[in-house]
């Protein structure tokens, strides 16, 4: 809660009226520090580093993680025992522990909605790519995150690129190149090159290119400030608890 999209969560989730803010989870550092003094905001919770202690005092509705991929997978299926909805904006999680995950949500039938973008563009960009993805035999994405992103390529990408697959479509490579070093042509995903930029100054872009016989195609989004984020995730928490089972993307719920 005391990370930089916890943070604008939280001040978000405190300008709604329909929202009541009943617990806030952090590492051990930041336990018991009073979240108001952190955000310089009004409230009254306490930051907690104990999870089940805070499911069980509060019964809470809905869970939102931004954390690690190597952390949410335990925060979500703990949430989920308890009949929590989750909202996951953390990328980066195995598809093994997405599996658990898809598994313990049908078990407790408890929802759980993973966003690989909660901007309201992007996800309209990834519409676009999808859509495109039926009249051309060429794309490559490329996007861009600042330096200190954890996970390459962004579950962005990832997700654009599943999302141009579903429509059919089955891209073209290059036949006989060679790469002089290794990784320069980016990974592949579901017949899309990935190219992951990681830089300082920059925020979140992505940029989806198809071509075609004379002619190039260009869908870009960019993001300027994290705020973007914030309508997408108020949607999502209220509208997590209408879903059944385990759900990927926010276009199902717009």
């Amino acid at each position: 809660a005391v990370g930089v999209m916890g943070l604008q969560t939280v001040k978000s989730i405190l300008a709604e009226n329909d929202m009541e803010l009943v617990g806030a989870i952090d590492t051990p550092k930041n336990a018991g520090k009073d979240l108001e003094v952190l955000m310089g905001g009004t409230t009254h919770v306490i930051v907690s580093d104990n999870l089940q202690k805070i499911l069980e005092e509060t019964k809470p509705h809905v869970m939102v993680d931004f954390t690690k991929g190597w952390v949410a997978p335990s925060n979500i299926i703990t949430c989920l025992k308890a009949e929590c909805a989750c909202v996951v904006g953390t990328t980066g999680i195995s598809e093994d522990d997405l599996d658990k995950i898809r598994q313990t949500s049908k078990y407790t039938n408890t929802p759980v909605l993973i966003v690989p973008n909660f901007s309201l563009g992007a996800v309209l960009m990834m519409k676009f790519a999808a859509e495109a993805a039926r009249y051309f035999k060429w794309a490559e994405i490329m996007e861009y995150h600042h330096e200190n992103k954890a996970d390459a390529p962004s579950g962005t990408a990832i997700r654009t690129a599943e999302m141009m697959a579903e429509k059919g479509a089955e891209f073209l490579s290059p036949e006989g190149e060679t790469e002089k070093i290794k990784g320069v042509r980016g990974g592949l995903h579901h017949g899309v090159r990935i190219h992951s930029v990681r830089l300082q100054g920059m925020l979140a872009h992505q940029e989806v290119n198809f071509g075609g016989l004379g002619e190039v195609l260009k869908i870009r989004h960019d993001t300027i400030s994290r705020e973007s984020f914030m309508p997408g995730v108020m949607v999502a928490i209220r509208k997590v608890r209408e879903l059944s089972g385990f759900t990927v993307g926010l276009e199902y719920i717009l």
